[in-house]
């Protein structure tokens, strides 16, 4: 039973029937402690609200008494007033003197009669209060009034004085004896120090224990507005009382200056005596239940044991019985690997029986001279250590028989963890091996096919282009001549044939060398504008003789600038603006080049004609290597169909795509969008032609090696007009013995020649002892990495097959004009060419 196991069934028995009077033990106390610690918290909130009344109700007495013992030293001044109503300031000031003595919550007393100030005391501090009249202050008359009307005490505050402080005043009616009966004779004011009356009160000062709102202002009771105190108490739940003037009511609010403490100081000491007691309830009832629960328990393990064990039995014969039907070989051994027991299938793949078997190491007898020692070591080390492994072995069966065996071992560890025995499953995988030993063997005559095939294309460029150079020169150097018409004519198309079959051999070419992975996407800086007007421009002349227009119209949002292969981008808009202006009769071209709207350098080409279309069910076959759309379009028009593939191939390695969609007679839409990158600095020019003067050729020493006569003859034919001496070396170990007898002054390399080779040649050339020549490579292999094997055998320049008169002599002409010089390896220094 594994861990898991163990506390979900002690869980569950927790749970059980045996606990329940455990269990309404602990219920009973729970609530128990629930309601105690309730009635705990009670206690102490109603305790603390009983020392905060005890506390409010003495600040209430003391206010009460102080202000009311001040309104009687007022009312005693005013009794002595009454009998002496015209008695001077010097009286006034004695009897008042007399009257209040060193009261200090008092600041003033005045005395107004008909409500026009004419006594004060002190006289000194507030003599410039004389003749204020009270109806004539806005401030004061409706104060005054009220006195003068209800003939009682009116008292107003606290109000901020104008000598500074918070105050009360208390307006009283002095009365004079008349006929009639007392009259209303005036008024006397007396001006209450607010701050001495808190302080007198123990509202404020060091020893104040609660926090007091006072409300009530002008003695109107909760009608009154906050004058002392933070409003935020009335949130608190505070001891409300009310304090009784001599003119009005104020209502005290108080709570302890700490706040309310929810938690009674005994909390933790309450909670662990309830604890104890509950423990001397629960842990006897719980120890009686657990006697109880375990007696069950063991009679239940005994009743399950023994079903476990009956269900054990019937496993362990299912199990035989499957290990025994099995298709898979299944042999036990024990901790030192002797076999113990095996099924049906170990014998029908060995065609050893258990009885011979038994008692011996698989080893001894299925090992042979082939069984590879090391797969040996392995599975006797992983079985060393307890570990599965899984491996493949060639064994042998008792007829001799070579079989490959998959076998997968697990050691079966005991309750101690020691390695009881191991079972091993293998599995006759002859088959297998034989079916990968025959795919090796076609993957690597695929690898050869390829290699032939590629091997082939550069022999088929080769022996193709060194004829086509013959044809396609000659025929040039015949256009130079004056011609008859018809002459002219014939001329004529054997160049364009010429040409014509170049460009299918060019497309084999490049097809081949995207379908081997051979072609490299080389990004450079350069002028996107340029590169398109360009392409553009060399279909307009096919277009013209066809009568089309051609419309272009380039998007100000493109950049000017950005990083691609613009060699391969001029070649796909070659094609895509080509096929256009060649299935188009009558109408125009449109060219449309823009910029995706969330990346200016995803570049989105639109070529839209008005020729013959597709029908839809047609649209996805252009892209097919050597199919159009309809057979009759090759008849038609002509054409490999290659140049769409080739197009879609070079778009998808410049990150990018071509789409197309057409309708039969109306036209096409091909859309090519390919993804560029921003430019890495200025744009470099070295490839630009240097025009030079051909003066610089004369008398000029030309070696030119070069194998095949054709080849010699024409190029003999170029530069016969020239002023230079022209020397033929029919290989490449001639153009060597001729280097070193002659110093040229620039040597035309055939890289393919008989004896040495021209990379073989320049490569000795370069490290003999001689001033060394500028070296042009001629070769019919138009690879870039036989332009690269050039370079690096140091060679200078490249010439692809078949060459024009205007290309060699420029070529020849710019290589001396730079001056180009190489390092020469046996000498150690640099020898000018």
């Amino acid at each position: 039973m594994t861990l898991g196991e163990t506390a979900s069934a002690r869980k569950s028995v927790l749970f059980s029937r045996v606990y329940v009077p455990a269990w309404i033990a602990f219920i009973v106390l729970s609530f128990v402690f629930v309601i105690a610690e309730q009635q705990n918290r009670t206690i102490h909130f109603q305790s603390q609200r009983a020392e905060v009344q005890t506390d409010a109700g003495l600040i209430r007495s003391k206010l009460e008494g102080s202000l009311n013992a001040d309104i009687q030293l007022v009312r005693g001044l005013i009794a002595v007033l009454s009998t002496d109503l015209g008695m001077t300031q010097d009286r006034f000031s004695e009897i008042a003197n007399l009257a209040i003595g060193g009261d200090e919550q008092f600041i003033n007393i005045a005395v107004a009669p008909d409500l026009v100030v004419n006594l004060v005391h002190p006289f000194e501090e507030n003599s410039a209060v004389i003749g204020l009249d009270y109806k004539e202050t806005a401030a004061q008359r409706n104060a005054v009034m009220r006195v003068r009307e209800t003939g009682g005490i009116v008292l107003a505050g606290p109000v901020n004085l104008v000598q500074g402080g918070i105050g009360f005043i208390a307006r009283f009616p002095v009365y004079a004896k008349g006929p009639s009966g007392p009259r209303f004779w005036g008024i006397l004011s007396a001006v209450i120090d607010a701050e001495a009356v808190y302080r007198d009160a123990g509202i404020i000062g060091p020893t104040e224990t609660l926090k007091i709102a006072l409300k009530g202002q002008d003695g109107m009771g909760d009608a009154g507005a906050l004058f002392f105190g933070d409003p935020a108490i009335y949130d608190q739940d505070p001891v409300f009382l009310e304090i009784v003037l001599p003119a009005g009511t104020w209502k005290l609010a108080a709570i302890p200056n700490g706040g309310w403490t929810k938690s009674p100081d005994n909390l933790w000491l309450f909670r662990i005596g309830l604890l104890i007691a509950g423990s001397m309830v629960l842990l006897p009832t719980f120890l009686a239940c657990r006697m109880s629960a375990f007696r069950r328990g063991v009679i239940q393990t005994l009743h399950q044991r023994e079903r476990e064990l009956e269900k054990h039995q019937k496993e362990l014969s299912r199990l035989s019985t499957v290990a025994q039907l099995a298709s898979d070989s299944i042999v036990v051994t024990d901790p030192e690997a002797r076999i113990i027991w095996a099924n049906a299938a170990f014998g029908k793949m060995t065609g050893y029986t258990l009885e011979e078997v038994k008692g011996r190491k698989p080893s001894q007898i299925l090992n042979g001279p082939e069984t590879d020692p090391q797969t040996i070591l392995e599975i006797a080390r992983h079985l060393k250590h307890g570990e599965k492994f899984r491996t493949e072995i060639l064994n042998y069966t008792k007829s001799g028989e070579m079989i490959w065996v998959e076998t997968h071992l697990v050691p079966v560890r005991d309750v101690q963890g020691k390695v009881s025995m191991v079972i091993g499953v293998e599995r006759d995988i002859t088959k297998n091996k034989q079916r990968e030993r025959e795919l090796a063997n076609a993957k690597l005559a695929a690898e050869k096919a390829d290699q032939a095939k590629s091997e082939f294309l550069a022999n088929m460029s080769h022996e193709i282009r060194t004829p086509m150079n013959g044809i396609i020169g000659m025929a040039e150097l015949l256009a130079d001549h004056p011609l008859p018409a018809e002459q002219k004519q014939n001329v004529d198309l054997i160049r364009s044939s010429s040409k014509a079959l170049l460009k299918i051999i060019n497309d084999i070419l490049d097809l081949s060398r995207l379908e081997s992975g051979k072609v490299v996407v080389s990004d450079e800086d350069f002028e996107l504008r340029s590169c398109i007007e360009d392409a553009v421009d060399l279909i307009r002349s096919a277009a013209r003789e066809k009568g089309l227009e051609i419309r272009l119209d380039i998007s100000e949002e493109i950049p000017k600038v950005v990083r691609a292969d613009d060699g391969r981008l001029r070649q796909i808009f070659l094609n895509l603006v080509g096929n256009a202006v060649k299935f188009t009769s009558v109408g125009c071209v449109c060219v449309r080049a823009t910029c995706a709207p969330h990346d200016p350098y995803r570049l989105i080409i639109e070529v839209t004609d008005t020729g013959i279309g597709m029908a839809p069910e047609k649209v996805d076959q252009v892209f097919e290597r050597f199919s159009q759309a309809d057979g009759t379009i090759s008849r038609a028009f002509g054409g490999t169909g290659l140049g769409l593939t080739i197009s879609q191939m070079l778009a998808g390695q410049m990150g990018g795509h071509i789409r197309v969609a057409s309708s039969l007679g109306v036209g096409s839409v091909f859309t090519l969008e390919i993804q560029t990158s921003t430019p890495l600095g200025p744009i470099k020019r070295d490839g630009e032609v240097i025009h030079t003067d051909l003066n610089i050729l004369i008398g000029k020493r030309v070696l030119l090696a070069e194998d095949n006569k054709t080849n010699r003859i024409l190029i003999r034919k170029y530069l016969a007009g020239l002023p230079v001496d022209l020397i033929d070396a029919e290989n490449g170990r001639r153009a060597v013995e001729l280097c070193q007898s002659l110093a040229p002054d620039i040597v035309l390399m055939d890289v393919s020649m008989p004896e040495l080779d021209g990379l073989a040649a320049t490569q000795v050339i370069r490290n003999l002892p001689i001033p060394q020549p500028p070296i042009i490579a001629l070769t019919a292999n138009a690879y870039d990495s036989d332009r690269d094997a050039c370079l690096r055998a140091g060679m200078d320049a490249f010439l692809a097959k078949p060459i024009s008169k205007g290309q060699l002599i420029s070529m020849l002409a710019t290589v001396l004009a730079q001056g180009t010089s190489v390092q020469n390896p046996a000498v150690g220094k640099r020898v000018s060419g």
